[in-house]
């Protein structure tokens, strides 16, 4: 089995398993500190306003991937069988 196999067949059993609580409870603390985190970060490189525009764009997308993921967590993944 190649490198690209293993990888196939990694996502197709996290993708086809439902996505319990936990999980989504730790995708959103771990969300909530990268957005924190990066935007301390630009604020310090890079100044406030850029700051606050990564934040609002690392919400949004965070915001979206979390959505997506307990929407797949109540429906399940049956596509992937």
């Amino acid at each position: 089995m190649g490198i690209i196999d293993r990888f196939e067949e990694e996502y197709l059993d996290v993708s086809s398993s439902r996505a319990t609580v936990r999980e989504l409870l730790e995708l959103f603390v771990g969300a909530v500190l990268f957005v924190v985190g990066a935007s301390a970060l630009a604020s310090y490189l890079l100044g406030q306003q850029v700051a606050m525009w990564l934040a609002v764009a690392l919400t949004i997308v965070f915001t979206i991937t979390i959505v997506s993921q307990a929407y797949w967590a109540m429906t399940g993944r049956e596509d992937y069988d």
